[in-house]
């Protein structure tokens, strides 16, 4: 790895110990290598690897005492929007309780549109609808003709935040920031698996609700609409595949029990 730029050394093994934490790839104590046994393996200076933990201590996946072996936090108590690709990384294990983390964020992001076309629809300008719905109508068209790419997916955060500007929701349109941030985080997991026409279904119903400005019905029919959509990622979701790299640098007595 010499060759390559240094912070884009630092970056490369922080994903790449990211990867190892979410995969439960270390001993039960959540011990990682030390800084010594990190720099040999990845061929670079310890400073290239302090510097790698310490991004992950400040995500608050990592913890660091000066003098000590660092450990991973359990990946449940540390995850939050930004970092929740790890927790996908993780669902090789079919562990519930990250599942669930994934539907968290899928009801949180339903939540949010929902509530935001349900404001539009009440305070927004003729103006501002107008420009919401040709968002919108963008959107339908992406997933109509989807080329398997998903492009309609940057189209769908655009509506988002185009939504919480059109009702001065400053708090709301920083949070679909940080979904946005959550999903790139993921994407290459979670993208392939969306359907682009439950995507078109929903958008189109959308584009006749925002005309009429029927907030009633995106009260009531647009959440099972959402629903279905993003039920379709979850049952489609499969396991990640394990790998090996940085395994190779604990003996078998470090994964045995503190």
């Amino acid at each position: 790895m010499k060759h390559v730029l240094p912070t884009k050394l630092v970056a490369r093994i922080e994903e790449d110990l990211e990867r190892m934490i979410s995969q439960d790839r270390l001993p039960r104590s959540g011990g990682l290598p030390s800084e010594r046994r990190l720099a040999q393996h990845y061929d670079v200076a310890r400073g290239t690897i302090r510097e790698a933990l310490l991004r992950l201590a400040a995500r608050g996946l990592v913890v660091r005492h000066p003098g000590r072996q660092s450990r991973a936090v359990a990946v449940e108590h540390a995850v939050t929007l930004e970092s929740l690709g790890v927790v996908i990384h993780a669902m090789k294990s079919a562990r519930p309780e990250r599942r669930r983390l994934l539907e968290g964020y899928f009801e949180l992001k339903r939540e949010t549109l929902v509530t935001l076309l349900v404001l539009a629809c009440e305070h927004a300008s003729e103006k501002e609808l107008e420009r919401l719905s040709n968002a919108c109508f963008a959107l339908r068209e992406g997933a109509r003709w989807d080329d398997g790419s998903r492009r309609w997916v940057a189209q769908e955060f655009a509506l988002l935040r185009m939504a919480a500007g059109a009702v001065d929701r400053p708090g709301h349109f920083l949070l679909v920031q940080s979904l946005e941030r959550a999903f790139w985080g993921m994407a290459g997991v979670v993208r392939p698996l969306f359907s682009s026409e439950a995507v078109r279904h929903w958008s189109q119903q959308t584009l006749s609700w925002l005309y009429d400005r029927d907030v009633e019905a995106l009260r009531r029919d647009l959440p099972p609409l959402l629903l279905a959509s993003d039920e379709h990622v979850l049952r489609r979701l499969g396991a990640g595949t394990g790998g090996e790299g940085i395994d190779s640098l604990y003996s078998d007595g470090d994964r045995t029990p503190e």
